[in-house]
């Protein structure tokens, strides 16, 4: 794939003109018209109309720049990551992942690694996931943390499973079917849910679920963000997804997991460059293990849904 046509598709997109988009890739329009061109060969995809002047995106130009925007934005910091890489320390680990991941995941083996006065330096940041992926594989972190699969790397990434969860229902307590040990998708499939916006994983995951029985999701709400579809939950506004790594028992207040009875697992996963294993990774990654075993010590409804791999 042409990186710099690309980039220039993005400047279109962002400045409205090919002349502008040209101007900033210092090229020529007519040089710029037939990069344009052959990156729309090699994708197979029209993704301006040309029936008047001015470029307008198509349907499909419009839908293939919001599953890439985030990924070209990434190619752009590729030179300040080059050098954060060349000036970072020998004892430093960075760490990437969304922020309830981050929350559940990271936070804690690295609050149980200070009080052991590791000699290793730890950063921790929060991405969407297309950055995550891409800024990983290109080496701007060292360690990223996500789900599987692994969808929207640029080149390729080493992975290691490192967790199973099973697929629940987050709900109140006082709800009907919490009081089951288990629900059925035929139970949920009438239920109001709030959910993540198309094309989002846990929304991919609602979608798939009932697709395959049949349905379709009644959906009250939508969002961007897991962290407020849960809290949508949490007010009565509608059911939801989760698992014991994003909804953990011990902190779910009113509320409470029920596993669903198809016995769907999602696995976690650290991720790093292909070949690449970070120096200073298994400190983290042993206090991650310790982690999840301490939570899975702390009840046994979080036992039965959470599992070291």
């Amino acid at each position: 794939m042409n990186l710099r046509g690309l980039q220039l598709f993005r400047d279109i997109v962002l400045t409205g003109t090919l002349a502008d988009a040209a101007e900033r890739s210092n090229m020529s329009i007519s040089a710029a018209s037939r990069l344009l061109s052959q990156l729309e060969g090699q994708l197979g995809l029209a993704l301006f109309s040309r029936s008047r002047r001015a470029l307008a995106l198509t349907e499909d130009g419009t839908l293939f720049y919001r599953q890439i925007s985030s990924t070209l934005d990434a190619l752009n910091e590729i030179p300040d990551i080059a050098r954060q890489v060349a000036t970072r320390g020998s004892r430093t680990l960075s760490i990437v992942a969304a922020t309830p991941i981050a929350n559940q995941l990271v936070v804690p083996p690295l609050a149980r690694l200070r009080s052991t006065a590791s000699e290793t330096e730890f950063s921790l940041h929060v991405e969407s996931r297309f950055a995550i992926e891409s800024k990983v594989a290109a080496g701007g972190y060292d360690l990223g943390l996500i789900s599987l699969p692994v969808e929207n790397e640029i080149v390729p990434l080493d992975i290691v499973p490192l967790i199973r969860a099973r697929l629940c229902v987050f709900l109140p307590k006082d709800h009907a079917l919490a009081r089951q040990e288990t629900v059925t998708v035929d139970q949920i499939a009438g239920e109001d849910f709030v959910t993540l916006a198309a094309n989002q994983r846990w929304r991919d995951r609602l979608d798939a679920l009932l697709g395959a029985a049949g349905y379709r999701p009644n959906i009250s709400h939508q969002t961007g963000s897991t962290v407020v579809t849960l809290e949508m939950a949490r007010h009565g506004i509608g059911i939801t997804l989760s698992d014991a790594v994003f909804s953990p028992p011990d902190d779910a207040g009113p509320m409470t997991l029920r596993p669903i009875e198809e016995d769907t697992w999602i696995t976690y996963a650290a991720i790093h460059a292909r070949d690449r294993h970070p120096p200073h990774a298994d400190p983290f990654l042993d206090a991650l293990s310790d982690h999840v075993e301490r939570l899975r010590a702390s009840s046994p409804e979080t036992a039965q849904l959470l599992h070291l791999i």
